[in-house]
C-alpha cells in the first residue's frame, strides 16, 4: 500500500516535472528571442549655414548622453577648443546606410556653423545619430533594449556574478552554500545586504512567478531554476537576466533590464558607462524603489560604494580605479523625465500608424527599426512651453495649480511630418492624449473654411459683408440668434476685417449666403470627415474636432492648397537594415493656390490687426486664428509659417468653463513654442498684385492717410478710394491702360 502511494506520488511528481520542463523551456526560449522594434526621432543634422551655436549644438549632445572628455578617447564624447566643437561620433546604422565611429570638427561663426571637417577634409553634411524614443514589447508597459552577449560590458557580466551569485558558473540554478553566506551576512549586519537566490532564481521569479512567500512557491523557484540551467547554457541565463531584470519604474512605463537602464538613468549607451554607473545600476536589483537614486540618493551612493569596494577585493577594478569611482557623484540624470528620450504622445501617434501594416507581434518580437519624424528639440521646447504657461495663465488668474490641460501639434507645412506632439503637461508620463483624442468644439477655428469659400465663389478680401443683429428659425427646433463676442454690430465692412476681428454675425452672414450645405461639404473635403453638426452653428465652431483633425485643416491653408495626411512614421527597416515599408506623404490639392495664398493672405491681417495682434510675432510674417469654444470652455489657435504649422489647445479635463479666449490661452502657449523657433516668414509669390487698402473699411488708401493692410486683387480701378487719400494709377496700371 506504502509502495503504491509513493509509486504514485513519485508518478504525479514526475509528470509535474515533465510539464514544467516543457512549459518554462517553450516560454523561455520563446521570449528571449523575442526582439521588440525600436523606435528613432529624426536626425540632428549639421551643414555648412546651419543655424546652430556651439551652445546649442553641446546641449544636443548633451540630450543624446555625449559627455566631455579632454581626450576624446571614445565614441559619445566631444571637447571645445579654440572656437570649435570636436565630436567622437558613435556608429549608426541609418536608413540609407551605415556610419562607423568618427571624429569630426564642428567651427562656428556666430550662431552658425561656418565649416565641418574630419581628417580627410571639408564635410557638407554630417547627422548625429537619432535617439532612441521607445519600442514594442509584449508584455503590456514593459519596455527594454534588447543586448546581445557581445554588447553586454565584462565588467557588468562579472559584476553581476560578484554582488548577486559567486557560484553562478558552477550551481545547477540554486546554491545552498549561496543560501547560507547571505544569511550569515544579513545577521552579522542586522539588515538585509545579500539575497540568497542565485541569478537562475531571480529570473525564473521575473519571467514566471509572483511575489507571493511560501514555501511551496520557494520550491518552485528552486525546480525552475534547475530546469533553466540543465537547458541553456549560463551565458543564455546571465544576457536573458541582463535584458530581463526590472530596474524602476515610471508612471506605466516599467523599465527592465540595463540596456534601457542605462539610457533611463545616466542617457547613454551601456558600452559607455563606468565603473561607478555600472555599480549603480547593480545597486538598484536589490530594490528599484528603496535603492532609487532619484529619490533616495544617498541609499543608492552607500550601497553604490559597497558594490565598487567588492569588485576591488575581487580584482575587477583596480585600486586607482576604485578611489576614481568613489569620488564620483551618482551621475544621475537629473530626474525620471529627462533620462533618455521617451515620448509617450508621439508614440501614440506612432502606433496609430504602423496598426495598418503590422501585428502587434510583428513589432514586439522581429526586431524592427522604426524611422519617425519627431524632432526632439522641437519637442522639448513644446512640451516645457505647454508646461511653463499653463502654471503662469493658472498663478495670473488665481486657478487651482494643474487645473488647466492643453494640446499641441506642430508638422511640416509640406510633407505633414509631425515634428512634435504634447498630449498633455506631463510629457514623459503615459495617459490620456489629448492630442489624438480631446475631440472638443474648435470655435472661431472653423472660420477660415467659410471665407475661403467665399474666395472660390469669386469674392475678394475687400468685398463687403454686413454685421448685424440676425436671427435664424428652422423648420424644427428653436430660434438662434447669434452674437458677437463683444455684444456689439459693425455694419457694412470688409471680408478680412469681418475674419479679423473674428466676428461672428458677419460670418454666419456670409456662410448662410453660400449654403450650409456647401460649408458642410467644404469642411468635410479639407479634414476628410463629415461634420457631426447639421445646424448653421457649425459656422462658428460648434463642432468638436481632435487637434490633429485641426492639423490636417489647417494644413491645406499652410501648404499652399494641398491636404496632407499628417505622420509619424518615414519607413521601417529590418534587422539588416532592408527596408520593410516606406511610408510617403500623402499629397492631394484641395485648394487652388491663387485661393490658398489669398485665405493665408487673410489669416497673416488676422494676426497683424485682429485677434492675434497681441502676439510679439503678429508682423513676423505669420498666419493664424485663434478660437474660443461657448462659455470660455476651450482655447484654441492655429499658426504656420513657410516651415511649420502649430495647433494648440488649452481646456480643462472636466469641461468646465476656464475664463480663457483663444489670444488669452493656446495663443500664449503658441508665442512661447514660437520663441523657441527662427520663423520661416510666408512669402507672397505675387506680391505685385497686393493691393493697400483702409483696414476699417477695404476703401484704397495709403500709409500716409489710413491704417492699411494689403490684401490680393484682381482689378485695383474697381475699388474705391477712401476720401482724403489721393491714389494715382501705378506704372503697371497705367501701361496695362494702354493696351485695354
Amino acid at each position: 500500500m506504502a509502495l503504491g502511494i509513493g509509486l504514485f506520488v513519485g508518478l504525479g511528481i514526475l509528470g509535474y516535472l515533465i510539464y514544467l520542463d516543457r512549459s518554462i523551456t517553450s516560454t523561455f526560449e520563446g521570449r528571449r528571442w523575442s526582439v521588440p522594434a525600436q523606435v528613432y526621432a529624426q536626425p540632428l543634422e549639421l551643414h555648412t549655414g546651419a543655424q546652430l551655436s556651439s551652445w546649442a549644438l553641446t546641449r544636443e549632445l548633451s540630450r543624446l548622453g555625449y559627455r566631455n572628455d579632454a581626450n576624446l578617447a571614445t565614441p559619445g564624447t566631444f571637447k571645445t577648443r579654440d572656437g570649435e566643437l570636436q565630436i567622437f561620433l558613435r556608429p549608426f546604422q541609418f536608413m540609407e546606410r551605415a556610419r562607423s565611429a568618427q571624429r569630426i570638427s564642428v567651427h562656428f561663426a556666430g550662431t552658425h556653423i561656418r565649416q565641418i571637417t574630419n581628417s580627410n577634409g571639408e564635410l557638407p553634411l554630417i547627422r548625429l545619430e537619432p535617439a532612441i524614443i521607445g519600442s514594442f514589447f509584449p508584455s503590456h508597459g514593459e519596455d527594454r533594449l534588447i543586448l546581445t552577449p557581445d554588447q553586454v560590458p565584462s565588467l557588468l557580466s562579472k559584476g553581476l556574478k560578484s554582488i548577486e551569485d559567486r557560484n553562478f558558473d558552477k550551481h545547477i540554478g540554486f546554491s545552498v552554500t549561496g543560501i547560507l553566506r547571505a544569511l550569515w551576512v544579513n545577521l552579522r549586519s542586522g539588515e538585509r545586504q545579500q539575497g540568497g537566490s542565485t541569478l537562475t532564481q531571480q529570473l525564473v521569479k521575473s519571467y514566471f512567478l509572483d511575489n507571493r512567500r511560501t514555501i511551496e512557491r520557494k520550491l518552485q523557484e528552486v525546480a525552475m531554476a534547475v530546469i533553466l540551467d540543465a537547458r541553456f547554457s549560463k551565458e543564455d541565463l546571465l544576457t536573458a537576466y541582463i535584458n530581463e531584470i526590472f530596474l524602476g519604474q515610471h508612471g506605466n512605463r516599467a523599465i527592465h533590464g540595463f540596456g534601457l537602464g542605462a539610457q533611463f538613468y545616466f542617457n547613454k549607451p551601456l558600452a559607455e558607462l563606468q565603473a561607478d554607473e555600472i555599480a549603480t545600476l547593480i545597486s538598484i536589483i536589490r530594490g528599484p524603489s528603496y535603492y532609487s537614486p532619484f529619490r533616495h540618493p544617498n541609499r543608492a551612493l552607500e550601497r553604490r560604494n559597497r558594490i565598487l569596494n567588492t569588485f576591488a577585493r575581487d580584482g575587477l577594478i583596480s585600486g586607482q580605479a576604485l578611489a576614481t569611482s568613489l569620488a564620483q557623484p551618482l551621475g544621475v540624470v537629473d530626474g525620471p523625465s529627462s533620462g533618455g528620450a521617451y515620448y509617450p504622445a508621439f508614440m501614440d501617434m506612432v502606433r496609430a500608424d504602423l496598426r495598418d501594416f503590422y501585428d502587434q507581434s510583428d513589432l514586439s518580437s522581429k526586431g524592427l527599426r522604426v524611422f519617425t519624424t519627431i524632432k526632439p528639440r522641437d519637442q522639448e521646447n513644446a512640451q516645457q512651453a505647454v508646461s511653463h504657461i499653463l502654471s503662469q495663465i493658472e498663478t495670473d488668474r488665481r486657478l487651482s495649480n494643474n487645473s488647466l490641460q492643453a494640446a499641441a501639434i506642430i508638422a511640416d507645412t509640406q510633407t505633414g511630418d509631425i515634428q512634435a506632439l504634447v498630449g498633455g503637461r506631463q510629457g514623459r508620463i503615459d495617459g490620456f492624449n489629448r492630442a489624438l483624442n480631446a475631440e472638443r468644439p474648435v470655435g472661431s477655428l472653423i472660420k477660415p473654411v467659410v471665407y475661403l469659400t467665399a474666395i472660390e465663389r469669386g469674392m475678394s478680401l475687400a468685398d463687403s459683408v454686413v454685421d448685424e443683429p440676425m436671427t435664424l428659425t428652422p423648420q424644427f427646433g428653436e430660434s438662434w440668434s447669434p452674437k458677437n463676442f463683444d455684444g456689439k454690430f459693425y455694419g457694412e465692412l470688409p471680408l478680412f476685417r469681418a475674419l479679423a476681428q473674428s466676428l461672428n454675425l458677419a460670418t454666419v452672414q456670409l456662410g448662410m449666403s453660400i449654403g450650409l450645405e456647401q460649408i458642410q461639404s467644404r469642411l468635410a473635403n479639407l479634414t476628410a470627415r463629415e461634420p457631426k453638426n447639421p445646424y448653421p452653428s457649425l459656422l462658428l465652431g460648434a463642432e468638436p474636432l481632435s487637434p490633429l483633425k485641426m492639423l490636417e485643416l489647417y494644413g491645406n491653408f499652410a501648404s499652399g492648397g494641398f491636404r496632407t495626411h499628417p505622420k509619424a512614421v518615414i519607413a521601417v527597416l529590418n534587422p539588416e537594415g532592408r527596408p520593410v515599408s516606406h511610408h510617403p506623404f500623402e499629397l492631394e490639392q484641395t485648394i487652388a493656390p491663387d485661393h490658398a495664398a489669398t485665405l493665408a493672405r487673410a489669416l497673416e491681417i488676422v494676426m497683424a490687426k485682429g485677434t492675434g495682434r497681441s502676439s510679439p510675432y503678429a508682423q513676423a510674417g505669420v498666419a493664424g486664428k485663434t478660437g474660443t469654444s461657448n462659455d470660455n470652455r476651450d482655447s484654441w489657435f492655429a499658426g504656420f509659417d513657410n516651415s511649420r504649422v502649430t495647433v494648440v489647445w488649452v481646456g480643462r479635463d472636466d469641461n468646465e468653463p476656464t475664463g480663457l479666449t483663444g489670444g488669452s490661452g493656446a495663443l500664449r502657449v503658441w508665442n512661447e513654442i514660437t520663441h523657441g523657433y527662427t520663423i520661416d516668414p510666408l512669402v507672397h509669390a505675387h506680391s505685385d498684385e497686393l493691393l493697400e487698402v483702409e483696414f476699417e473699411t477695404g476703401l484704397r488708401a495709403r500709409k500716409t492717410c489710413a491704417d492699411v493692410v494689403l490684401v490680393p486683387v484682381a482689378s485695383p480701378q474697381n475699388f474705391g478710394i477712401k476720401p482724403g487719400c489721393n491714389i494715382r494709377p501705378s506704372i503697371r496700371d497705367r501701361v496695362k491702360g494702354w493696351f485695354d
